[in-house]
């Protein structure tokens, strides 16, 4: 880490937020790129206040939607304020406020997330627009269905996306808006529009993200693309700006991912929400009819969200949170998603009452340094219980910082499959342990 040097330089800033509130930097374990911009306001990496994340979003949607309609909308600096608060109150009445403010666009679009960092940015994108539909990408397999998009995101940790979107959803002529928590280069988002572009031609794109630091040249390669495609692509960030790296990228595995220590007994709660959250028997019009149900719920975005379903996917959560406090022992909580499964277990979070803090695991390997204004403290690494095959990260856990932990996941899992995360909350001085599930078995 000591070899390598990240060189920013910002050209946009329109809402001028200080950069130190919205990252922080960190060495990826990547050969093909070897630095990451840690969010300070997703909720991936770093635990957040869980209306932070909505608030990023809002905001975002805000910049879009001026930009879309040419007026300016109103409160947005009472938004702005909350966003860049630390204060409770301040937080929660920013987002009272931002729920007041959903708008309609003059044509309906259709919001697409990225997975797996920005599956609820993406969604909170969509919660401001009153008519908007909105889908996320996926990495997730499902056996015997054919995707309606597939796309590489050719500098992640697990390249392959593909959208699982109907095929009513994509077949018109909407505008499409990408939702991404940053574009560095920008070839990500070109490969998904050819690959809408070559199914479901349109006409207008837009691309918001958190962070743009794309160059001249990648900004040049859009419009490249809108010339060849005779499409418009339209983008929005919070940050702008140019970024040069030295040095070489990390590609080692990193040694201090596992606990140490067994540490104190934990008690453990289990809990099941299915019956709060609409279960999919996903039946898409190109999989057999004999493909079965999959143990998943709709409210994730993962199949498509109609206007109509704004409201539902609101109570659904709401009731939920309603259901855990039942179950809350400690004085500060932290709610943790896994992997895609980032907003549900937000919202969940944002209705709970107290000191609650948010974030997810990832699959993206961090190099963790104990260092002052390093964005990754500490990391540990596990094998996803729903998906063995895949090992996932959880990072800035810190020591006897949380009383209990609401461990959030889609599918029904082993308890063998849990050992591994348990032995990492227990080091970390946790003393609940809740297993907090939202759809039932397949």
């Amino acid at each position: 880490m000591d070899n390598m040097a990240v060189d920013l330089s910002i050209t946009d800033n329109p809402l001028s937020i200080p950069e130190h509130h919205l990252f922080e930097m960190a060495a990826r374990v990547n050969k093909k790129r070897g630095f990451l911009f840690v969010s300070k306001v997703l909720g991936k990496h770093i635990p957040v206040h869980p209306l932070k994340p909505l608030l990023a979003s809002g905001l975002l949607a805000f910049e879009y939607a001026e930009q879309k309609t040419g007026r300016p909308l109103k409160d947005k600096k009472d938004i702005l304020k909350g966003f860049l608060s630390e204060n409770h109150s301040d937080i929660q009445a920013a987002y009272q406020t931002l729920q007041a403010q959903r708008f309609t666009l003059p044509e309906a679009p259709l919001v697409i997330g990225f997975a797996e960092t920005a599956t609820a940015l993406g969604h909170g994108v969509y919660d401001c627009m009153e008519n908007a539909s909105y889908v996320h990408t996926t990495r997730e397999q499902i056996s015997d269905t054919e995707p309606a998009i597939t796309f590489v995101e050719e500098h992640s940790h697990a390249t392959d996306q593909v959208c699982y979107a109907e095929h009513h959803v994509l077949d018109n002529q909407c505008p499409i808006i990408l939702v991404d928590d940053e574009l560095t280069t920008g070839k990500t988002v070109l490969n998904i529009i050819r690959d809408i572009q070559s199914k479901y031609p349109r006409k207008e794109y837009a691309v918001l993200s958190l962070l743009d630091w794309r160059t001249e040249a990648h900004r040049q390669a859009f419009s490249a693309a809108e010339r060849e495609l005779g499409i418009t692509i339209s983008t929005a960030a919070l940050l702008s700006g140019r970024i040069s790296f030295r040095g070489e990228p990390l590609s080692d595995s990193i040694h201090n991912y596992r606990p140490k220590l067994q540490g104190s007994h934990v008690c453990r709660t289990d809990i099941d929400l299915s019956g709060f959250f609409t279960s999919v028997t996903y039946q898409p019009e190109t999989a057999p009819k004999e493909a079965g149900p999959f143990p998943y719920v709709k409210e994730t975005g993962r199949f498509g969200l109609t206007p109509a379903d704004r409201v539902s996917v609101h109570e659904a959560c709401q009731k939920a949170a309603h259901h855990i406090e039942d179950f809350r022992r400690g004085n500060k909580t932290l709610v943790l998603g896994t992997g895609e499964l980032m907003y549900v277990p937000m919202k969940i979070a944002a209705e709970l009452s107290g000191a609650v803090f948010y974030q997810s695991t990832t699959r993206s390997p961090i190099h963790p340094a104990a260092r002052e204004g390093y964005a990754v403290q500490n990391g540990y690494s596990f094998m996803n219980p729903e998906d063995e095959s895949i090992r996932h990260f959880v990072y800035n856990l810190p020591d006897e910082g949380y009383d209990e932990v609401f461990l959030c996941f889609e599918k029904a899992v082993s308890d063998e499959s849990l050992q591994p995360i348990f032995d990492i909350f227990k080091e970390k001085g946790m003393s609940h342990i809740h297993i907090v599930t939202i759809s039932g078995r397949a």
